[in-house]
């Protein structure tokens, strides 16, 4: 399964990525601070999950899944818990809160990889 990951804050990319790499059915494509820069990526290359942050600047979480056509599976990421309500009208796969345990993103990835 081809993910890419879309946060601002290079810690977070940092533990997803090795969260990533321990996973044997994870392919990490590309880790983005910029999500227009992702947005882009998306356009011109298949992924099938995306880690995305909420709280971003110029661009949200939320605002970003209103700008795919094609969407992927998405997991939010994100230290707020009160936007886990509008994510899942958006229908995302899974809802993380910061700080992120590798239990729980196993969790979600298989989830992911369920569907």
């Amino acid at each position: 399964m081809t993910c890419i990951i879309v946060d601002d804050e290079p810690n977070a990319i940092d533990v997803l990525k090795r969260y990533a790499v321990q996973t044997p059915f994870l392919e990490l494509l590309e880790a983005f601070r910029n999500p227009i820069k992702a947005i882009a990526f998306i356009q011109d290359s298949p992924v099938d999950l995306v880690f995305l942050d909420i709280n971003m600047p110029n661009l949200s979480g939320i605002q970003f899944i209103k700008t795919l056509e094609k969407k992927p599976l998405i997991i939010l990421t994100t230290a707020y818990s009160e936007y886990a309500v509008e994510s899942y009208e958006l229908n995302v796969t899974d809802y993380l809160v910061k700080p992120i345990e590798f239990d729980r993103f196993l969790k979600a990835v298989n989830k992911a990889n369920e569907l």
